[in-house]
Protein backbone atom coordinates (compact mmCIF):
# COMPACT_ATOMS: atom_id res chain seq x y z
CA UNK A 1 0.00 0.00 0.00
CA UNK A 2 1.22 4.13 -1.07
CA UNK A 3 1.76 5.60 1.51
CA UNK A 4 3.66 8.63 0.77
CA UNK A 5 5.19 10.56 -2.49
CA UNK A 6 8.03 12.29 -1.34
CA UNK A 7 11.08 9.80 -2.34
CA UNK A 8 13.13 11.96 0.64
CA UNK A 9 12.58 8.96 3.80
CA UNK A 10 14.78 11.74 5.73
CA UNK A 11 12.40 14.41 5.47
CA UNK A 12 11.56 16.21 8.36
CA UNK A 13 7.81 16.80 7.04
CA UNK A 14 7.10 13.36 6.51
CA UNK A 15 4.30 12.92 8.98
CA UNK A 16 3.01 9.32 9.81
CA UNK A 17 -0.42 9.44 10.52
CA UNK A 18 -1.80 6.39 12.18
CA UNK A 19 -5.59 6.18 12.01
CA UNK A 20 -6.12 2.82 13.95
CA UNK A 21 -3.76 0.80 16.14
CA UNK A 22 -5.46 -2.49 17.13
CA UNK A 23 -3.40 -4.52 19.60
CA UNK A 24 -5.49 -7.30 21.92
CA UNK A 25 -2.55 -7.29 25.01
CA UNK A 26 -2.92 -3.38 25.81
CA UNK A 27 -5.86 -1.71 27.07
CA UNK A 28 -8.59 -0.25 24.88
CA UNK A 29 -8.23 3.81 25.55
CA UNK A 30 -8.84 6.97 23.93
CA UNK A 31 -6.21 8.97 21.97
CA UNK A 32 -7.95 11.67 22.64
CA UNK A 33 -5.71 11.69 26.15
CA UNK A 34 -2.82 11.72 24.32
CA UNK A 35 -3.47 14.72 22.38
CA UNK A 36 -2.13 18.53 22.93
CA UNK A 37 -2.90 20.68 25.60
CA UNK A 38 -3.59 23.93 24.05
CA UNK A 39 -0.26 25.59 25.32
CA UNK A 40 1.04 23.13 23.47
CA UNK A 41 -0.59 23.70 20.54
CA UNK A 42 0.38 27.36 21.15
CA UNK A 43 3.97 26.75 21.08
CA UNK A 44 4.07 24.31 18.37
CA UNK A 45 1.88 26.06 15.88
CA UNK A 46 4.24 29.20 16.40
CA UNK A 47 7.86 27.34 15.94
CA UNK A 48 6.31 25.83 12.87
CA UNK A 49 5.33 29.93 11.70
CA UNK A 50 8.62 30.47 12.33
CA UNK A 51 10.48 27.17 10.89
CA UNK A 52 8.25 28.11 7.96
CA UNK A 53 8.92 31.95 7.67
CA UNK A 54 12.56 31.38 8.07
CA UNK A 55 12.64 29.63 4.56
CA UNK A 56 11.61 32.69 3.12
CA UNK A 57 14.16 33.98 1.68
CA UNK A 58 14.70 37.12 -1.11
CA UNK A 59 14.57 36.37 -5.13
CA UNK A 60 17.42 37.87 -6.75
CA UNK A 61 16.92 41.65 -7.90
CA UNK A 62 13.87 41.64 -5.31
CA UNK A 63 13.85 45.25 -3.52
CA UNK A 64 13.64 44.28 0.37
CA UNK A 65 13.75 46.43 3.73
CA UNK A 66 15.17 46.09 7.32
CA UNK A 67 13.41 46.72 10.41
CA UNK A 68 15.45 49.54 11.53
CA UNK A 69 14.13 51.60 8.29
CA UNK A 70 10.50 51.39 9.21
CA UNK A 71 9.85 53.92 11.60
CA UNK A 72 11.91 56.70 10.74
CA UNK A 73 10.20 55.95 7.13
CA UNK A 74 13.31 55.27 5.63
CA UNK A 75 12.10 53.79 1.84
CA UNK A 76 8.82 52.55 0.72
CA UNK A 77 8.06 49.54 -1.36
CA UNK A 78 7.26 49.25 -5.05
CA UNK A 79 3.62 47.94 -5.27
CA UNK A 80 3.63 48.29 -9.23
CA UNK A 81 6.11 48.69 -11.85
CA UNK A 82 4.01 49.72 -14.69
CA UNK A 83 1.64 52.76 -15.83
CA UNK A 84 0.63 54.68 -13.04
CA UNK A 85 3.41 53.32 -10.98
CA UNK A 86 2.64 52.57 -7.13
CA UNK A 87 4.57 53.13 -4.61
CA UNK A 88 3.75 52.48 -1.16
CA UNK A 89 5.41 54.93 1.19
CA UNK A 90 4.20 56.23 4.70
CA UNK A 91 2.91 59.30 5.07
CA UNK A 92 6.44 61.02 6.69
CA UNK A 93 3.69 63.38 8.70
CA UNK A 94 2.35 60.61 10.83
CA UNK A 95 5.47 58.55 10.76
CA UNK A 96 7.84 61.13 11.90
CA UNK A 97 4.85 62.35 14.32
CA UNK A 98 4.47 59.19 15.78
CA UNK A 99 8.94 58.79 16.54
CA UNK A 100 7.88 62.19 18.31
CA UNK A 101 5.22 61.36 20.40
CA UNK A 102 7.27 58.08 21.51
CA UNK A 103 9.81 60.70 22.91
CA UNK A 104 7.05 62.58 24.21
CA UNK A 105 6.23 59.38 26.44
CA UNK A 106 9.59 58.26 27.71
CA UNK A 107 10.22 61.67 28.57
CA UNK A 108 6.85 62.39 30.43
CA UNK A 109 7.45 58.99 32.12
CA UNK A 110 10.98 60.30 33.02
CA UNK A 111 9.73 63.77 34.24
CA UNK A 112 6.77 61.72 35.96
CA UNK A 113 9.55 59.68 38.28
CA UNK A 114 11.37 63.11 38.64
CA UNK A 115 8.38 64.42 40.41
CA UNK A 116 7.21 61.75 42.71
CA UNK A 117 11.50 61.01 43.97
CA UNK A 118 11.67 64.80 44.53
CA UNK A 119 8.51 65.04 46.80
CA UNK A 120 6.85 67.32 44.03
CA UNK A 121 3.25 68.86 44.90
CA UNK A 122 0.75 67.61 42.59
CA UNK A 123 -2.79 68.81 42.66
CA UNK A 124 -4.90 65.26 42.45
CA UNK A 125 -6.82 66.25 39.29
CA UNK A 126 -3.55 66.67 37.58
CA UNK A 127 -1.95 63.32 39.13
CA UNK A 128 -4.97 61.10 38.23
CA UNK A 129 -5.04 62.08 34.33
CA UNK A 130 -1.90 61.73 34.30
CA UNK A 131 -1.30 58.43 35.40
CA UNK A 132 -4.29 57.47 33.17
CA UNK A 133 -2.09 58.92 30.28
CA UNK A 134 0.67 56.85 31.13
CA UNK A 135 -1.36 53.73 31.59
CA UNK A 136 -2.87 53.77 28.40
CA UNK A 137 0.16 54.91 27.10
CA UNK A 138 2.48 52.02 28.52
CA UNK A 139 0.19 49.48 27.02
CA UNK A 140 0.14 50.87 23.53
CA UNK A 141 3.96 50.78 23.63
CA UNK A 142 3.96 47.18 25.02
CA UNK A 143 2.20 46.56 21.87
CA UNK A 144 3.75 48.47 19.23
CA UNK A 145 6.95 46.78 20.51
CA UNK A 146 5.31 43.37 20.44
CA UNK A 147 4.15 43.76 16.84
CA UNK A 148 7.76 45.15 15.72
CA UNK A 149 10.63 44.18 18.23
CA UNK A 150 10.31 40.16 16.87
CA UNK A 151 11.41 40.93 13.27
CA UNK A 152 14.82 41.83 14.24
CA UNK A 153 15.06 37.74 15.57
CA UNK A 154 13.81 37.21 12.05
CA UNK A 155 15.86 35.32 9.40
CA UNK A 156 13.09 35.61 6.42
CA UNK A 157 12.66 38.38 3.63
CA UNK A 158 10.97 41.54 5.07
CA UNK A 159 8.89 44.14 3.74
CA UNK A 160 8.01 47.47 4.51
CA UNK A 161 4.27 46.99 4.81
CA UNK A 162 5.26 44.24 8.13
CA UNK A 163 5.49 47.46 10.39
CA UNK A 164 1.95 48.55 9.72
CA UNK A 165 0.19 46.54 12.49
CA UNK A 166 2.72 48.21 14.92
CA UNK A 167 2.01 51.25 13.27
CA UNK A 168 -1.25 50.77 14.24
CA UNK A 169 -0.65 51.41 18.06
CA UNK A 170 2.39 53.99 17.35
CA UNK A 171 -0.35 55.97 15.77
CA UNK A 172 -2.81 55.51 18.73
CA UNK A 173 -0.07 56.30 21.31
CA UNK A 174 0.31 59.55 19.81
CA UNK A 175 -3.23 60.05 19.78
CA UNK A 176 -2.98 59.92 23.17
CA UNK A 177 0.00 61.77 23.92
CA UNK A 178 -1.49 64.78 21.69
CA UNK A 179 -4.44 64.70 23.95
CA UNK A 180 -2.81 64.77 27.42
CA UNK A 181 -0.71 67.71 25.54
CA UNK A 182 -3.55 69.74 24.16
CA UNK A 183 -5.35 69.50 27.30
CA UNK A 184 -2.43 70.60 29.70
CA UNK A 185 -1.54 73.44 27.49
CA UNK A 186 -4.60 75.61 28.51
CA UNK A 187 -3.19 75.92 31.82
CA UNK A 188 -0.34 76.79 31.00
CA UNK A 189 -1.13 80.30 29.13
CA UNK A 190 -2.82 83.42 30.09
CA UNK A 191 -6.36 83.36 30.56
CA UNK A 192 -7.38 84.49 27.74
CA UNK A 193 -5.86 82.36 25.47
CA UNK A 194 -6.92 79.18 27.37
CA UNK A 195 -10.54 78.63 25.33
CA UNK A 196 -9.05 78.95 22.32
CA UNK A 197 -5.81 76.89 22.57
CA UNK A 198 -7.35 73.47 21.96
CA UNK A 199 -9.50 74.18 19.14
CA UNK A 200 -6.99 75.97 17.35
CA UNK A 201 -4.46 73.47 17.73
CA UNK A 202 -6.59 70.59 16.58
CA UNK A 203 -7.58 72.25 14.02
CA UNK A 204 -3.92 72.66 12.73
CA UNK A 205 -3.43 69.01 13.34
CA UNK A 206 -5.83 67.89 11.54
CA UNK A 207 -5.18 70.27 8.79
CA UNK A 208 -1.55 69.30 8.77
CA UNK A 209 -2.42 65.85 8.39
CA UNK A 210 -5.02 66.48 5.00
CA UNK A 211 -2.82 68.57 3.48
CA UNK A 212 -0.16 65.82 4.05
CA UNK A 213 -2.56 63.41 2.37
CA UNK A 214 -3.36 65.43 -0.63
CA UNK A 215 0.73 66.18 -0.88
CA UNK A 216 1.37 62.37 -1.15
CA UNK A 217 -1.81 61.12 -2.96
CA UNK A 218 -0.05 60.29 -6.10
CA UNK A 219 2.51 57.80 -4.83
CA UNK A 220 -0.86 55.55 -3.49
CA UNK A 221 -3.12 56.62 -6.66
CA UNK A 222 -1.05 56.26 -9.21
CA UNK A 223 2.34 58.30 -10.71
CA UNK A 224 1.63 59.57 -14.34
CA UNK A 225 4.32 61.78 -14.91
CA UNK A 226 6.74 59.25 -13.94
CA UNK A 227 10.25 61.08 -13.19
CA UNK A 228 10.68 62.69 -9.91
CA UNK A 229 13.79 65.08 -11.45
CA UNK A 230 11.68 66.75 -13.83
CA UNK A 231 10.89 69.82 -12.23
CA UNK A 232 6.44 69.91 -13.41
CA UNK A 233 6.72 66.15 -12.35
CA UNK A 234 3.62 65.42 -9.64
CA UNK A 235 6.39 63.96 -7.01
CA UNK A 236 9.30 66.03 -7.52
CA UNK A 237 8.76 68.37 -4.62
CA UNK A 238 7.90 65.18 -2.25
CA UNK A 239 10.71 63.32 -2.52
CA UNK A 240 11.75 64.90 0.49
CA UNK A 241 14.62 61.96 1.26
CA UNK A 242 17.28 60.48 -1.53
CA UNK A 243 16.80 57.13 -0.35
CA UNK A 244 12.87 56.93 -1.39
CA UNK A 245 13.22 55.01 -4.75
CA UNK A 246 10.28 56.55 -6.80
Amino acid sequence: MEVTCNPNVHDLNNLWNIEENVFPKLPNSSFEIYGPNFVEKFLESHTVMFQGNSGLKPKEGEITSQPWQWPINFKGQHFSGGKPRIYLLGNPVVFWGNLVALVCYFTLCTWNSFQIKRGYSISPNVRARRDKTLEACGWLVLAWGLHYLPFYAMGRILYFHHYFPALLFSSMLTGVILDYLLESLPSMVPQYLSSSVYPWLTGLFYSTLIYSFYLFAPLAYGMHNLDPSFENSTVHQIRWLDSWEF
